[in-house]
């Protein structure tokens, strides 16, 4: 059991409930303090299976993920390979039709629309697995899309969405995430060639998609900047500039000076760690 829990990567699922509960309870809050919230605002039912929604889709594109990824998983990260290890492909394919259904269903109970967008996004996930990570960006962006959107559609567990700043933040969350792609794709990048990927990386060369990971960044640092002058909050505003834009001025000296595979993987984790911390500053805003 314990090699499924991690074909489903649960810290990252963990992640996802963590936004989604934050950003309601954000929506929610009286007077803007976190502590006091205003119930009759939460949407029990569709918050409840939203979050379903999107972590069983998400666990399930993770397993098809690393399905279509065996042989590249063999050269990049063999010490973590749990497919054909110990667990077989049949045993993986019917555990990702399972995860998917419970995440489209939820996504019906949730309402219409959720249903059907769990139905594409659960599509996109599967072509992306197949396709799409190994062509220039298309990969990236569709991940990072979705990334935007687990924030976003946290705005259905609500009535009033007017405390928070849904649209921004789902946008901070698109740009960290294409970041944080593009530094994956260097690491991987010896993997992603023996498999004939043409991603950013290998079409363009390291140097320039370091210089497109740090685009990204600065536009990210222009979109806090809005969030500056739109939440006027000193509790917010001392957050962000004690640990959030220091750790992105960081993660950019990182990018600029890394070389080995290690290094990259640094930033990657550096960028997780700053989306994680980021969450909070919603509750402050």
């Amino acid at each position: 059991m314990k090699y499924y829990w991690k074909l489903i990567r649960p810290i990252n699922l963990i992640l996802t409930v963590l936004t989604q509960v934050l950003f309601i309870i954000s929506a929610s809050r009286i007077n803007h303090s976190a502590l006091n919230l205003d119930y009759s605002n939460i949407r029990t039912r569709e918050s409840i299976f939203t979050i379903l929604a999107c972590i069983f889709v998400a666990a399930g594109g993770y397993v098809i993920n690393d399905i279509f990824d065996i042989e590249t998983d063999r050269i990049n990260k063999p010490e973590k390979l749990v497919l054909s290890n110990h667990i077989g492909l049949k045993s993986a394919r019917i555990f990702y039709i399972i995860l998917t259904a419970i995440g489209i269903l939820s996504g019906f109970i949730a309402g219409l629309g959720m249903g059907i967008l769990c139905s594409v996004l659960a599509v996109l996930l599967y072509f992306y697995s197949s396709d799409l990570k190994g062509e220039i960006l298309q990969g990236n962006l569709l991940i990072s899309m979705m990334a935007g959107m687990v924030v976003y559609v946290s705005s259905r567990g609500v009535y009033n969405v007017s405390n928070t700043y849904f649209a921004e933040y789902a946008s901070i969350a698109f740009f960290i995430t294409m970041v944080r792609e593009i530094i994956k794709d260097i690491e991987d990048i010896e993997g992603d060639k023996a498999q004939d990927y043409k991603t950013f990386p290998i079409v363009n060369g390291v140097p320039k998609s370091k210089n497109l990971s740090l685009i990204f960044l600065a536009i990210t640092l222009g979109i806090i900047a809005l969030l500056y002058i739109q939440a006027s909050n000193l509790l917010f505003t001392s957050f962000m500039s004690v640990f959030i834009i220091p750790a992105l001025i960081y993660v950019a000296f990182l990018i600029f000076k890394a070389k080995e595979k290690s290094e990259f993987r640094k930033i990657s984790n550096w960028l997780k760690t700053t989306m994680f911390l980021g969450l909070f500053s919603s509750l402050f805003c």
